[in-house]
């Protein structure tokens, strides 16, 4: 995690408590959900360029939030699994 982002994290805990940032989490995670939906459905239309650039956008929304939920529950186990979960992919 970069540390920079680490303490707005740990400010946005202070300030607003850890199940408001689980709620935004959620939150942000139905707002890319909705974006890459409409993506599919408008693609090749004169909509899709907008909805590419909100879909940047929800992306970096929900990064932010995921690397929050890393911070609040423990970075170093979610790490762990993230990397047995991509060896278990490749059947390495």
């Amino acid at each position: 995690m970069n540390t920079e982002y680490k303490k707005y994290y740990d400010r946005f805990i202070k300030e607003q408590g850890v199940e408001k940032e689980i709620i935004l989490c959620i939150e942000e995670m139905s707002e890319l959900t909705k974006e890459l939906s409409k993506f599919l459905r408008y693609k090749n239309t004169s909509k899709e360029e907008s909805i590419k650039q909100n879909i940047i956008e929800e992306v970096a929304d929900v990064l932010n939030t995921c690397e929050q939920m890393q911070n609040i529950f423990g970075i170093d186990e979610v790490e762990k699994i993230r990397l047995q979960k991509f060896k278990r992919a490749f059947d390495e």
